[in-house]
């Protein structure tokens, strides 16, 4: 009796993996021959044929998963399995999760998750790490659009989250709202455990908010994926823009409280860096900064950013900006954006 196994592994640092196995069958000669085959795939990040990111899944285990088979993945023995959650069933049950408003694309008035026919004014969900390695979660807002602040304060509608570790816990301001669209955040939860980590957005008056988030989790064994340890954002490339909080082009305002540091990876090829802003507008000036923006031996603040627009970072080891803002924006200030560019040594 003959017997053919065939196994195909596609390693991409995720922990979890699916297996495939076919039962043997009986050839035309009336000869049995044993086909065993296993394929075994990671369950990592895929590309969705709808432009979204999923993860690699069997069928079965992404209907388990309450996902959507969208495209193929593992060769075609997978399926790349998008997972949108609204707050009607708020539990995050997979990894590349996006978290939606109830009635998304629209506004949360165009629908509810009550029997009143009402939209609701706080919105849940609950993460759950997918394995027990899980280090960290990536937060990138595709589109974020609630209530704007108030002279800097989020007084009508927020955003907050609980349950992160401490180290994120000192630095992810809890002033959050306005637009916030193509921003990202990482949230560590190292010493989570098995408890929820709990995203809650509360609405002064709900209409025409809206949101998509997409959540991605990483294991301690993903170092190219994983921010520093304190470093709220993190941007990868050697060319990126960086923008405060509900900076909307210009058109926002500071939001009030915030101190966080901002890193950009390491490329030993790259010493300086070009910095080149746009819109720069906080308050202060040079010497008496009410809001802050520094990096290496620098300090900016006021209405002017560098020459023109422009400055060099001189390399004094690893990129890490700073952001301040007090807690008054009377002023209304709109904050700023930065264009950075890595500088070969």
């Amino acid at each position: 009796m003959r017997f053919l196994v065939m196994t195909f592994l596609l390693v991409a640092g995720a922990r979890s993996a699916s297996v495939i196995e076919e039962l043997p069958q009986e050839n035309r000669d009336q000869k049995f021959l044993s086909i065993f085959q296993i394929v075994k795939f990671e369950n990592d990040a895929c590309n969705a044929t709808d432009g979204n990111v999923g993860t690699c899944f069997t069928a079965a285990e992404c209907t388990s998963n309450a996902g959507v088979a969208t495209g193929n993945c593992a060769s075609g023995f997978g399926v790349c399995c998008v997972a949108v959650v609204d707050s009607c069933s708020p539990y995050v049950q997979q990894n590349n999760s996006y978290l939606v408003n109830p009635g998304y694309p629209n506004g949360v008035s165009s629908s509810s998750c009550d029997s009143t026919g009402r939209a609701a004014q706080t919105y849940e969900y609950k993460i759950k790490k997918v394995t027990d390695d899980i280090v960290q979660l990536r937060f990138d807002f595709v589109k974020f659009e609630i209530s704007l602040p108030s002279s800097g304060d989020c007084t009508n509608d927020t955003i907050t989250i609980t349950g992160a570790d401490a180290v994120t816990e000192k630095i992810l301001p809890t002033n959050l709202c306005g637009v916030l669209t193509n921003q990202h955040f990482y949230v560590s939860v190292k010493d989570l455990g098995t408890a929820n980590l709990t995203v809650t957005i509360n609405l002064a008056s709900p209409g025409d908010q809206t949101w998509n988030v997409l959540v991605r989790q990483f294991a301690s064994s993903q170092t190219e994926y994983l921010a520093p340890r304190g470093c709220l954002q993190y941007f990868r490339e050697d060319t990126g823009t960086i923008h405060s909080f509900n900076h909307n082009s210009g058109n926002g305002e500071l939001l009030n409280s915030a101190l966080y540091s901002v890193c950009i990876a390491q490329n030993d090829a790259m010493c300086d860096a070009t910095l080149v802003s746009s819109s720069f507008d906080l308050t202060g000036s040079s010497g008496s900064c009410s809001d802050a923006l520094a990096y290496g031996c620098e300090v900016a603040c006021g209405a002017t950013f560098g020459t023109s627009g422009t400055n060099t970072w001189n390399y004094t080891g690893p990129y890490v900006l700073t952001v301040k803002s007090d807690s008054d924006n009377a002023a209304m200030v709109a904050g700023f954006t930065l264009d950075y560019t890595l500088l070969p040594c």
